[in-house]
């Protein structure tokens, strides 16, 4: 779980960064390893699908709303 969190913390840093300005093109190659293995942790480790793992993670940040919301301020839980 830490390891999630800590991916979680750099994808939304990513996202709040890109809101704000345009990326880098090392900063893009980062956040798109970041988005990649976020959604490999949530797809089914069988037969990993990154679509069923985006879903997966779409739905977690439903059900994990508060958490996502810390998260995407940059707070340390």
């Amino acid at each position: 779980m830490i390891e999630l969190l800590r991916l979680l913390s750099l994808y939304y840093a990513c996202d709040n960064t890109a809101a704000q300005r345009m990326l880098t093109a090392d900063e893009i190659a980062s956040c798109t390893g970041h988005y990649a293995a976020i959604k490999s942790h949530f797809a089914d480790t069988e037969t990993p699908d990154r679509m069923a793992g985006y879903k997966r993670f779409k739905i977690w940040e439903t059900e994990n709303a508060e958490l996502v919301v810390q998260l995407r301020k940059g707070r340390r839980l």
